[in-house]
């Protein structure tokens, strides 16, 4: 009975490409230096791959530690900057005309000093 590939034994898309490149650029090596090389490479290549992947975990801790500093903030600017729809909103398509309210009211109230301006 065969067995099935499943998708986490699968290799991603992409590696048979590099595969053949490897062993392509191996067939140009002396065969008596053949051997040595390839583990030096495979060695090289395993310390780059691991390289990356502390960077990339470091990288990570930095923007969990950042992010963890402030939470509240980013929260709070992220619900002012979320538009505000309003009960009476017009149908899509069609465009609404907005009355400007009249300056002139404002400027004619006389302001008021404030409580802590009095005290």
């Amino acid at each position: 009975m065969a067995v099935k590939a499943t998708p986490a034994t699968r290799a991603p898309r992409g590696t048979k490409t590099l595969i053949q490149a490897f062993f392509s650029a191996a067939d140009g090596i002396p065969e008596a230096q053949r051997a040595d090389v390839i583990k030096a490479a495979v060695a090289a290549i395993r310390d780059q791959l691991k390289d990356d992947r502390e960077k990339a975990k470091v990288a990570k801790a930095k923007v969990k530690a950042k992010s963890g500093k402030a939470p509240a903030a980013s929260a709070v600017k992220a619900a002012a900057s979320a538009p505000k729809k309003s009960a009476g909103a017009a149908p899509k398509g069609k465009k609404v005309k907005v009355k400007a309210k009249p300056k002139a009211a404002a400027k004619s109230a006389p302001q008021r000093p404030s409580e802590s301006e009095t005290d």
